[in-house]
């Protein structure tokens, strides 16, 4: 299934502070403080990276295409006239959403083949938290005919909080090292790559595997 990923809504703070940095690194001026807020951003978006999570609470928009059927392939060459059900299957009843943790869902909009789009009901899915996928309901069943690509668009709240504190204290202490490792090279050609034990603590929270609900 083709599908794509947008954010919608960044953050609006940090897992470490500027003071945070500063403290750790020991430095008492403000002279650097620029550069130390652009390097707390790419330690917290390598973190990010890494761990395939968000952080601080933000807005993600998950876009899903239809799968081919096995009739897609297996036509003979020539001209026909068939709906588009027959050709695309449907979108599955169990959707992963990626850059956990998930706090909620906001909507869930599907187009037609007319591309139309509409608010699908929330009274038809939930949220499982723990898979981090959005379930349809028994007896609920997704609109058809749905447009081929880009059929459903999901957008969703992901993150541990809206604070510093709803991080886990071992990331943000990484992203303390990160920040530091990156500090200290400052002015070469290439930033360092992650330091090993940057990585090290961060691993038990990394979100494993390929997941598809």
């Amino acid at each position: 299934m083709r599908h794509s990923l947008t954010l919608v809504t960044a953050p609006t703070s940090e897992p470490v502070t500027l003071g945070e940095v500063k403290a750790w690194a020991r430095l008492d001026t403000g002279d650097e403080d620029p550069t130390l807020d652009a390097l707390i951003a790419t330690a917290r978006g390598a973190a990010e990276e890494y761990l395939r999570r968000s952080l601080i609470t933000q807005s993600w928009k998950l876009t899903l295409g239809l799968e081919q059927s096995p009739d897609y392939y297996n036509l003979p060459a020539g001209v026909y006239d068939l709906p588009v059900s027959a050709l695309f299957a449907g979108l599955p009843r169990s959707i992963h959403l990626p850059k956990g943790q998930i706090q909620s869902i906001t909507s869930v909009t599907t187009y037609d083949t007319t591309n139309t789009g509409t608010v699908y009901s929330s009274s038809n899915y939930y949220l499982d938290a723990a898979g981090e996928r959005v379930v349809l309901n028994t007896d609920a069943v997704w609109p058809s005919p749905l447009r081929p690509a880009a059929a459903c668009e999901i957008v969703y709240a992901a993150g541990y909080g809206d604070t510093a504190s709803s991080v886990p204290q071992p990331v943000r202490t990484a992203i303390l090292m990160h920040v530091a490792a990156m500090y200290e090279t400052r002015g070469q050609c290439e930033q360092p790559d992650m330091p090993p034990a940057v990585e090290q603590i961060l691993k038990k929270y990394r979100i494993m595997g390929d997941r598809r609900g």
